[in-house]
């Protein structure tokens, strides 16, 4: 009778966990299906910070406290994993990705973090004899700013691949460096137009193009070329390796930023059951005309997950959630809009791309059709704008969804306090600070703004809702180096002196919760992820260590050991 009962009531629970209702504690006799203990976990849930164990249940945690408690859950077919002490955190959601777009550092060359123009040459003459003859040769990820801070040209890929056409985008994706034949292909020429605020850079001496293209307007004329369009089963394997890649860092779930056609992609690995991750997607779009297609294709999308029996064995794992729109530019090549010139510039402050007036007709249309907006807005007069275009055109969203600004570099200190009196959430990516310490943002803003850039602390401060990313290939993925710069803001490469501007750094916690519950609180799965919580979907990942509190700077040395997925486990470190 004992055992029914113990049954009975195991059931009950189970069944409250996939209705979505608050789960209490599973009580005594309940066998879980996993269960871990020994663990410094982190929570992240200010209703219970730490724990050392836990239990999952049907994909979901049923039991979190001290070990005593949760092996009472152990039966004859339960899984047991020992912390051995190590650090425990929820499955990490990157505010800001481009998952499709880094699959080409997958498939082609990968030169992120690399200082000098001699090693890229070499990797790009290494890469490219490996390829088919005629293949273009895509990736990129270099850094100018990194070592001699010139822009490279395109008789640098001529020297070493004069035969193939090559395209890379810069780390910062607003500018693609091309070679010759590249170029020719796409028949550009120092008089080819490009829409406002991008750019085919003109050798001033020979009149020529130099291989540089700025901003999207102007990568287009290559990107549409083509020999760059993927067959569908690329397109696939380059994402299963993208998204894997993922799993290795602890990444369970992204807030993704791509193409219409990104989006049933993602669709085709939930139907065959190969989607390990969760993704808030936003589709690119400045076309308010666009906005109906938009909800067709959420109706359609949600039609077929629900269909799906993985929407009840790993919860939610795909939503066309809102729009993306960008406004201007970066810092690194003055093309992001300042209020007052940049500092090594005198009377150049940036051209926006787009109207205040365009803006605020995107931002009614998509609000309109329960769209969030997210708007990338770099230099303070761009956030500016942004807000501006929110105040005079937001409109009611469903479910709490909040509009959103990406990057926010540079601000008006008058600005931060409107974020919150708006509503607006600011998206923000660490690496994107301590990567332009001690290389070019004192010269391009000067020592008196400073002070309200990166400004995440001040954000938090204020009460605005802070999430973080990386906006990778822009920036490492691994979420313990963006939580490592958060906390630390010290130049990645040694440049500078020591924490810059360190009254904007983040505690751990503080990191910890912008890299996972308020990942998820922009989502309509803020109950259902984001948290080591009872209840919610068991996203978790194992460390290969344990994180010291205070965190120091040990982190740099910490891995990923294991990542789960809804209590499945997606990736183990070898």
């Amino acid at each position: 009778m004992h055992r029914r009962r113990a049954l009975i009531l195991g059931a009950v629970a189970v069944g409250l966990a996939f209705s979505g209702t608050t789960l209490a504690q599973a009580p005594t006799g309940f066998a879980a299906d996993l269960v871990l203990v020994n663990g410094d976990v982190r929570t992240a849930d200010p209703a219970r910070n730490r724990a050392t164990a836990f239990a999952v249940r049907a994909g979901r945690f049923v039991r979190i406290g001290n070990d005593a408690e949760v092996r009472e859950l152990i039966g004859p077919g339960t899984q047991v994993v020992d912390g051995s002490g190590r650090t425990v955190v929820p499955g990490m959601i990157d505010g800001h990705t481009h998952l499709a777009m880094g699959s080409d550092l997958v498939a082609g060359v990968d030169l992120s973090y690399i200082p000098d123009k001699k090693t890229w040459l070499r990797k790009i003459k290494e890469r490219s004899d490996q390829l088919p003859p005629g293949e273009w040769l895509v990736g990129g990820g270099w850094d100018y700013t990194l070592g001699e801070g010139v822009l490279p040209t395109k008789e640098d890929i001529d020297s070493v691949v004069p035969d193939r056409p090559v395209f890379l985008q810069d780390i910062d994706a607003h500018s693609h460096w091309a070679n010759s034949l590249a170029l020719k292909m796409a028949g550009i020429t120092a008089r080819t137009p490009v829409p406002p605020g991008s750019e085919i850079v003109v050798d001033p001496k020979t009149g020529e193009p130099t291989g540089i293209l700025k901003e999207s307007g102007a990568a287009e004329l290559i990107l549409r070329q083509p020999g760059l369009r993927k067959t569908e089963q690329r397109k696939l394997d380059g994402l299963r390796q993208t998204i894997a890649y993922a799993n290795s860092l602890g990444v369970t779930g992204v807030h993704d930023m791509a193409d219409r056609q990104n989006l049933f992609d993602y669709l085709k690995l939930a139907e065959k059951g190969e989607l390990n991750i969760r993704i808030w997607y936003g589709q690119f779009t400045d076309d308010p005309k666009l906005i109906p297609q938009a909800v067709r294709d959420r109706a359609d999308v949600d039609r077929k997950l629900a269909r799906l029996p993985t929407a009840r064995t790993l919860g939610p794992t795909l939503k066309f959630g809102y729009i993306k729109s960008i406004v201007d530019g970066v810092l690194s090549t003055r093309t992001a809009v300042l209020e007052k010139p940049y500092s090594d510039t005198p009377g150049w402050k940036g051209e926006l791309f787009r109207s205040q007036a365009d803006l605020e007709k995107l931002i009614a249309a998509a609000n309109g059709a329960g769209f969030p907006v997210s708007v990338h807005a770099i230099g303070d007069a761009a956030v500016n704008v942004t807000l501006n275009a929110y105040a005079n055109a937001r409109k009611p969203l469903p479910g709490g969804l909040k509009n959103r600004i990406e990057h926010i570099e540079v601000i008006d200190p008058d600005d931060v306090m409107r974020f919150a009196r708006l509503g607006v959430v600011a998206s923000m990516q660490p690496n994107h600070a301590t990567g332009t310490i001690g290389k070019y943002i004192t010269e391009r803003i000067g020592t008196e703004r400073e002070p309200w850039a990166y400004v995440w602390q001040k954000m938090i401060a204020n009460r605005v809702p802070l999430v973080f990313g990386s906006d990778w290939p822009t920036s490492p993925m691994s979420p313990l180096t963006q939580i490592n710069d958060a906390v630390f803001r010290e130049s990645p490469f040694g440049l500078g002196n020591g924490p810059w501007h360190a009254e904007n750094a983040v505690t751990f916690d503080q990191a910890l919760f912008a890299y996972t519950q308020a990942g998820a609180n922009m989502t309509p799965w803020a109950k259902e992820i984001g948290s080591i919580t009872v209840g919610k979907w068991a996203d978790f990942v194992v460390l290969d260590g344990t994180l010291p509190a205070p965190l120091d700077r040990s982190v740099r040395q910490r891995h990923v050991q294991s990542t789960y997925l809804a209590g499945k486990r997606v990736f183990e470190k070898q």
